[in-house]
C-alpha cells in the first residue's frame, strides 16, 4: 500500500520509522513541497494513498474531495487542528496523534525562549559578532512567576524545569490536575486574566480549539506587566499576532518567544519585524528523541491499520461504529 509523508521532519534525523513502513512492504511518498502544503496541493497526492504520516499540511475536508483509498491519518505530533476529523470519520478514515511525544522536547524549547528573550541573546550574538560591544539589560528568571496556560504534558515538563529556577508557578487548565499541582507546588488560578497579569512570564501549551481560538487578545495582553514575556510553542493561531506586534513595537511588554505563528511560513508577519520578539520555525519538536518516539508512535498506527488492528491513540474512535 501507498503511504504519504507529508510531514518534513519525519526522516530529517532517523530514517528508522520511514525503514520500517518500507520493511513492512508499504511505499513511500513524500513531500514535494519539503514544506507544510496547503489543501490544494494535497488534494490531488491523495488520490491513490492509503496512508499518510501528516505534518501540518492542511488537511481539511477540500484536501480529502479524492481520498477514496485513505485509511488513516497519522498526526506526526500531538495538535490535530489542521485536521478535519469530522470529515475523516464521514470518509472512514481513522485519526491517531502522538501525544506526549514532544513533551521534553518542546518544554526544553520554551524554557530556551525565555532566557534568550530575559537576556537579549539572539542580538547579543548579533552584536558581538559584528564588533560591537553593547550593553544591555535583561530580566530574571530566577524568582520568578511563571505562568502556565494549559496543565498538560508539556506545560508540567515546563513546570519542573522552571523549579530549577525557584520560581513560583502559577497555572491556569480548565481541567486541572490538582494531584499533579498539589506535588510540584503550583498555585491554581481562577482564570487566564489572572495568569496575564500576575505571571513575569507567560508559557502557553494549549490546544487550538473554537474556545481558544485568538484567546490571547489585545486585551489579555493588555494586563501583563512591562516587564513580561510572553511564551508561544502551542499554536500560532491562540495569539492575535497584530495585538501581539502591538505590544512589542509599542515596548507594552518586554519580549515574546515565538516557535508558532497563525500562518506556517509566516510570510511577511509584523512579528518577524519586532526587536523585542525572539522567533524560530516552529522547530520546538526536532530532537533525536522526539522525532524518533513520533515517528515510531505514528508508524505503529499506520503498520496497525493497514494490516487490519486498531491503532492506539485514536482521535476519532467513533468511526469503527461505522
Amino acid at each position: 500500500m501507498k503511504v504519504l509523508i507529508s510531514a518534513t521532519s519525519f526522516s530529517e534525523i532517523t530514517k528508522e520509522p520511514e525503514d520500517r513502513l518500507i520493511d513492512a512492504g508499504h511505499d513511500v511518498i513524500r513531500n514535494p513541497y519539503n514544506r507544510p502544503m496547503t489543501a490544494d496541493e494535497v488534494a490531488p497526492l491523495l488520490a491513490d494513498i492509503d496512508a499518510v504520516a501528516a505534518g501540518v499540511d492542511d488537511f481539511s475536508a477540500p484536501s480529502l474531495a479524492q481520498a477514496d483509498r485513505l485509511k488513516i491519518i497519522a498526526k506526526h505530533g500531538a495538535g490535530i487542528d489542521n485536521i478535519d476529523v469530522v470529515e475523516c470519520t464521514r470518509r472512514g478514515i481513522v485519526v491517531t496523534n502522538v501525544p506526549g511525544a514532544n513533551a521534553e522536547a518542546v518544554a526544553d524549547m520554551a524554557l530556551a525562549l525565555m532566557l534568550a528573550v530575559a537576556r537579549h541573546i539572539p542580538g547579543g550574538d548579533r552584536t558581538t559578532k559584528a564588533g560591537q560591544w553593547v550593553n544591555t539589560y535583561g530580566v530574571d528568571l530566577c524568582g520568578a512567576t511563571i505562568g502556565i496556560l494549559g496543565l498538560g504534558r508539556i506545560g508540567k515538563s515546563v513546570v519542573k524545569r522552571c523549579r530549577g529556577f525557584d520560581t513560583r508557578v502559577l497555572a491556569y487548565d480548565p481541567y486541572f490536575d490538582d494531584e499533579f499541582a498539589s506535588s510540584h507546588q503550583i498555585d491554581r488560578a481562577d482564570s487566564i486574566d489572572q495568569v496575564m497579569r500576575e505571571a513575569d512570564f507567560i508559557s502557553i501549551h494549549m490546544p487550538v480549539t473554537p474556545e481558544t481560538r485568538g484567546i490571547i487578545d489585545a486585551s489579555k495582553i493588555a494586563l501583563m506587566k512591562s516587564t513580561a514575556i510572553l511564551v508561544n510553542t502551542a499554536r500560532g493561531a491562540i495569539v492575535d499576532e497584530d495585538a501581539l506586534a502591538d505590544a512589542l513595537e509599542t515596548g507594552r511588554i518586554f519580549g515574546a518567544g515565538l516557535d508558532v505563528y497563525a500562518a506556517e511560513p509566516p510570510g511577511d508577519s509584523r512579528l518577524l519585524q519586532c526587536e523585542r520578539a525572539v522567533t524560530m520555525p516552529h522547530v520546538s519538536s526536532n530532537t533525536p528523541g522526539a522525532l524518533l518516539a513520533m515517528g515510531n508512535g505514528v508508524t505503529d498506527a499506520i503498520i496497525a491499520v493497514l494490516s487490519g488492528q486498531r491503532p492506539d491513540n485514536i482521535v476519532n474512535p467513533e468511526v469503527y461504529d461505522r
